[in-house]
């Protein structure tokens, strides 16, 4: 797989506090503290609404949230993580996020966003 470009945009749903990435499903916390299998959609030359938006085609809900952290490869890779693609039949944009303590998450995927994509209720 292809590495993603410095400038792709990260995107996470939720509130982004540093619990709810150590608590993330399917999420480990590896040696120091680092964070392992952060759950994030990520693509490079997309925009916030393709990344957050439902894909009809493959049965992708899109993000649920109201709300939804945006950061950049580069910010995540200055950190000291990484994002590495980990496309699904469903989300061609899931990705996930290593390498970072959950304070390091959450301070590049904070102050959180209106997500685009959701639809009003």
């Amino acid at each position: 797989m292809t590495p993603l470009p410095d400038d792709a945009l990260v995107v996470r749903g939720g509130q982004n506090l540093p619990v709810n990435f150590a608590q993330g499903a399917e999420v480990d916390i590896g040696e120091g503290g680092k964070l392992e299998g952060v759950s994030v959609n990520a693509g490079a030359g997309l925009s916030l609404r393709a990344l957050t938006a439902a894909n009809p085609r493959t049965g992708y809900p899109g993000i649920p949230h109201s709300r939804v952290g945006v950061t950049t490869v580069g910010a995540v890779r200055a950190a000291g993580g990484d994002v590495i693609p980990a496309p699904t039949r469903a989300n061609p944009h899931h990705a996930t996020l290593r390498g970072l303590t959950p304070e390091q998450a959450s301070a590049l995927f904070r102050p959180t966003v209106s997500n685009p994509s959701r639809r009003s209720d």
